[in-house]
C-alpha cells in the first residue's frame, strides 16, 4: 500500500504548479462569468426604465442588487489572482462620486421599504461631481456595508452621508438606527477572510462576516479603510474612507445636463465593435434609445471595414477582440483617415492599459461593466452640439 501511495504521489505535479493551475482556472472562470453577468445587469437596467408595475420594479431591483453583488465578488476574485505577485491597486478612472453613491443607495430603497424602514441620503455640497477614483470597487464596498446595516436594522431606518476631506479623501457614513454589532464583534467579522485563508471556519453560517471582511479589504485597496463605531445613541456607524482626486476644469463646468432628461435626443452615427454579442446588443439598445444610429462589428477587422464603407461620429472599440484587437484596430482606423473620437472598452483586468491606450489613438477609456450613466455622459461629451430635447420636454 505504501508503494502504491508513493507511486500516486510521484505522479502529482508539484504544489507550486498545482497552485498556478488553480489560479489560472479561477481567473479564467472569473473572466467567463463577467461578460454574461454584465449583460444581464444591463438588461435589468433597461427593464427598470420601461413602463413596468411597482411590483415588477421591486423584483427587478432585487435581481439587479444581488447581481451587482455577485459581479463584485467575481471581480475581486480576478483582481486577487492578478495581484499574487504584489498588492492590488485601485483602478482610478474619471467618474461622478455623487452619481456613483446615489446609484447604490437607490438599489436599497425597495428592500428598506419592504421591511418598513426609511432610507435617507445626504450628499454634502463639498462632494465633487467629477473626480478620479475606483468607482466599481467603491460601489461594491458600499453595497456590502449597506447589506450589513440592513441585516442589523429592525426599525427606524438607515442614513447614508457622503463628503470629501481635502486634499484627496472621500468618506461615506452608513448609519443605522439599531445598535448593530459590538466593536469586538465587528473586528471578528472583518477578519473572516483571513481566517478562511488559514483553513479555519471564518464565521460559521455568517454571510455578514464575509461581506464585512471583503468590504474592509476593498476599502484598503481603495486607499482607505472601513471603520465602525457605536454612537452614543446606540446607533451603528460604518465609515468607509477611500482615495478621491477631484477634477476641476472649464469643461466640467459646462458639461451637458441632458442625462437627467429621459426625453433628450442625440443625433449621430456610432460604430460599436465588441466580440461579445450580448454586449453589442445591449450597447445598441442603450444608444438607439437616445436617438443614435448604431452599426456593429464583432472583430477589429470588421470595425475597420465598416469605417471604410461609412462615416461615424463616434467609435466604441473593445480592446480584446479576435482577428485584430482594439489597439490594432484604432491604429488602422487612424491610418485610413477615420477622425471620429474612439472610446476604448476594457475589461477590469486591462485597467492598467489606460495610459497606453492614449498613445495608440484612443480618446477615452471605459471599464466594463459599463455604467449606463457614465457611458452616455461620455457619448454626450464627444457628440456635443448634437444633443437636443424633444419638443415639450422640461428641463426642470
Amino acid at each position: 500500500m505504501r508503494d502504491l501511495d508513493e507511486s500516486v504521489e510521484s505522479t502529482r505535479p508539484p504544489a507550486s504548479q498545482r497552485d498556478a493551475a488553480n489560479a489560472g482556472l479561477r481567473s479564467t472562470l472569473a473572466a467567463e462569468l463577467e461578460s454574461p453577468l454584465t449583460a444581464a445587469l444591463g438588461y435589468a437596467d433597461l427593464v427598470l426604465e420601461s413602463a413596468v408595475s411597482q411590483a415588477e420594479r421591486k423584483r427587478v431591483e432585487g435581481i439587479r442588487r444581488h447581481g451587482h453583488k455577485l459581479l463584485g465578488l467575481v471581480r475581486e476574485i480576478a483582481a486577487s489572482e492578478r495581484a499574487q505577485a504584489g498588492a492590488p491597486a485601485p483602478n482610478l478612472l474619471e467618474a461622478n462620486p455623487r452619481a456613483t453613491i446615489d446609484l447604490v443607495v437607490e438599489e436599497f430603497r425597495a428592500p428598506c421599504e419592504e421591511r418598513g424602514l426609511r432610507l435617507w441620503s445626504d450628499m454634502r455640497p463639498v462632494l465633487p461631481t467629477r473626480a478620479l477614483f475606483d468607482s466599481l470597487r467603491l460601489r461594491h464596498a458600499l453595497r456590502l456595508a449597506l447589506d450589513s446595516a440592513l441585516a442589523h436594522t429592525r426599525k427606524g431606518g438607515i442614513s447614508v452621508r457622503a463628503g470629501w476631506r481635502a486634499p484627496n479623501r472621500g468618506e461615506i457614513e452608513v448609519i443605522d438606527t439599531s445598535p448593530g454589532p459590538s466593536l469586538k464583534e465587528f473586528e471578528r467579522l472583518t477578519r473572516a477572510l483571513d481566517s478562511a485563508s488559514e483553513g479555519a471556519d471564518p464565521v460559521a453560517g455568517s454571510v455578514d462576516g464575509i461581506g464585512l471582511a471583503l468590504a474592509r479589504r476593498i476599502a484598503r485597496v481603495l486607499g482607505g479603510d472601513l471603520e465602525y463605531e457605536r454612537a452614543p445613541n446606540a446607533r451603528g456607524v460604518y465609515r468607509l474612507r477611500f482615495a478621491l482626486w477631484p477634477i476641476e476644469s472649464e469643461e466640467a463646468a459646462h458639461r451637458p445636463g441632458w442625462l437627467r432628461l429621459p426625453e433628450a435626443r442625440v443625433s449621430g452615427r456610432v460604430l460599436v465593435a465588441d466580440a461579445c454579442g450580448e454586449t453589442r446588443c445591449l450597447l445598441r439598445r442603450v444608444l438607439e434609445e437616445v436617438g443614435l444610429e448604431v452599426a456593429t462589428a464583432e472583430t477589429g477587422r470588421g470595425a475597420v471595414d465598416a469605417a471604410l464603407h461609412g462615416s461615424f461620429d463616434l467609435v466604441l472599440l473593445a480592446l480584446d477582440m479576435p482577428v485584430m484587437d482594439g489597439f490594432g484596430a484604432v491604429a488602422a482606423l487612424r491610418h485610413v483617415g477615420c477622425g471620429a473620437p474612439v472610446i476604448a472598452l476594457a475589461a477590469p483586468s486591462d485597467a492598467e492599459l489606460r495610459e497606453r491606450s492614449r498613445g495608440f489613438g484612443f480618446d477615452s477609456f471605459l471599464l466594463k461593466p459599463l455604467d449606463r450613466m457614465t457611458l452616455l455622459e461620455l457619448v454626450a461629451r464627444h457628440v456635443r452640439g448634437r444633443v437636443t430635447a424633444r419638443p415639450g420636454a422640461s428641463r426642470a
